[in-house]
């Protein structure tokens, strides 16, 4: 798929997919397949395989190929599949990526490089050197609480000059930012917000046009639905569905802070094991949810009509 082509289809509910793990840890491929089936079944519009939410930071670089190849090929064709490709060096970054290329991938999603900050050049030349390297199109990850990097707006504009950067996942807590964003790259790049439902409303309010799912592994249609009522401008019902699903939203961030760790992951696998999907387990150092956590979990979606 052309750049220009993918900006255009990069709407709608793009899902963070999990990597399912058998009991002993290892790569559940098959898995992999009915999450994959399961997901365009119900109606979502882009996928992204070995993301954060997918532990690429927990794969092998061998896994983390094979990841991106089955989803590329189970897909065929039907919708784009980006997968992650970043990592802390551009020479690694770009081998992922040109392996994505060559498998099938309609683009890449790639991370500013982390763990060691490079300047605002070091990471425009990181960016620019990749974008010589490949073809297909490239969306720019925002993730400050995970790379301890926050994009500016005269960053991205600069990145968006770059031909086949055509895509930002804004992944920051301060929606004031976003809006910022937002407005600043008007229509040079497709926008779409990191932190899924829970900001969703706010952000189709001001124009924007997909959102990031990783609830959307275990709970498509409540996705589904809230881009198709900000399609259709039912500003009341997206704010209802919003509340319905604050309880999920109030228990993610309670147990992020208990636990004073990332915990969101632990809690979508386990939510794809009460309702009968393949996700379970999660690979250490994240750790499953404790008795009582699981049992307040199952209330949860089952007051969301979700049951397996």
């Amino acid at each position: 798929m052309e750049p220009a082509e993918l900006k255009e289809k990069y709407v709608g509910v793009q899902v963070v997919m999990v990597t399912p793990f058998k009991k002993d840890y290892s790569l559940d491929e098959d898995g992999l397949k009915e999450n994959v089936h399961f997901l365009l079944k119900n109606g979502v519009h882009v996928l992204h395989p070995a993301g954060s939410t997918g532990e690429f930071w927990n794969l092998t670089p061998e896994e983390h190929k094979k990841v991106i190849k089955i989803v590329v090929d189970e897909v065929g064709g039907r919708v784009p599949v980006i997968p992650g490709t970043g990592y802390s060096g551009t020479k690694q970054t770009i081998e992922m990526s040109k392996y994505a290329e060559e498998v099938g991938a309609d683009g890449v999603l790639v991370l500013p490089p982390y763990y060691v900050v490079p300047t605002p050049e070091g990471i425009y030349q990181h960016f620019k050197t990749l974008s010589e390297s490949i073809k297909i199109g490239i969306i720019v990850y925002n993730n400050p609480s995970m790379t301890k990097i926050s994009l500016s707006t005269e960053l991205l504009q600069k990145l968006a000059t770059l031909p086949n950067v055509i895509a930002v996942k804004d992944t920051t807590r301060d929606i004031i930012d976003i809006f910022l964003h937002l407005y600043a790259l008007e229509d040079r790049l497709t926008f779409s917000v990191g932190l899924g439902e829970l900001q969703a409303p706010y952000f189709y309010l001001s124009g924007g046009k997909g959102h990031v799912s990783d609830m959307a592994n275990f709970a498509p249609k409540h996705a589904v639905e809230m881009y198709k009522l900000a399609k259709k401008g039912d500003w009341n019902g997206m704010i209802q569905l919003h509340r319905r699903l604050n309880p999920y939203f109030e228990f993610v961030e309670r147990k992020s802070r208990e636990k004073n760790g990332m915990i969101w992951i632990s809690i979508i696998k386990e939510a794809m094991k009460i309702l009968g999907l393949p996700g379970w387990p999660p690979r250490k150092p994240l750790l499953p949810l404790e008795e009582k956590d699981v049992s307040e979990l199952e209330t949860i979606l089952e007051r969301l009509g979700l049951k397996r």
